[in-house]
Parts: structure tokens; sequence; C-alpha cells
């Protein structure tokens, strides 16, 4: 958890799911791409891109040691995934549709 949102680590779930990833480190800018699925985030920015429209997410992409980690619900929509909380278990179950 991290402000409210449960954040996942990007690179790991996206090659995990079978998903393309480039990174514009001088922008910051990341992309996601699977089948007819692209998400476009920039680390710091509430602003993202799905298939080209833009949206308002509530946890900007952040860099933890190394790491950026996203919101998995943003993740989830990006890429058409489905995703399951369980409460008892505290764990986030995502699958591509």
């Amino acid at each position: 958890m991290y402000k409210g949102s449960n954040l996942v680590p990007l690179r790991e779930i996206a090659e995990a799911l079978g998903a393309k990833l480039t990174f514009n480190s001088d922008a910051g800018a990341i992309r996601v791409s699977k089948d007819k699925y692209k998400m476009t985030l920039t680390i710091g920015s509430k602003t993202v891109y799905y298939n080209g429209k833009k949206d308002t997410i509530s946890t900007a992409p952040v860099v933890m040691e190394g790491v950026t980690y996203v919101p998995a619900q943003v993740f989830a929509r990006g890429l058409g995934a489905g995703i399951v909380y369980n409460a008892n278990t505290e764990t986030l179950k995502l699958t591509i549709k």
C-alpha cells in the first residue's frame, strides 16, 4: 500500500503477463502494450493514456529502490486484465482476459 493504493512492480508484472515495456528515461515515460491494449504513464504524473485516451489516476507511478510501482487497478485496466483482491489473504490476482 502506498498513499491508499495497492501498488505492483510494473516490469515484473508486465513481463509475467507477456506485455512489452519500453522506458524513455529522459521523459520518465513508460509504455506498456499487449495485443490491442496500450498504456502510457509518466513517473510522478497522475495522467495516464489508455489506448491514446487521457485519464487521471489516484496515485502516480513511483520509483522505490530502483523499482517502478504503479497502482494495480491502473495496470489491470491498461492491459484489459481482471483483478481480484482477497481481503482474507491480502493478495491480488491479475489475469489477462
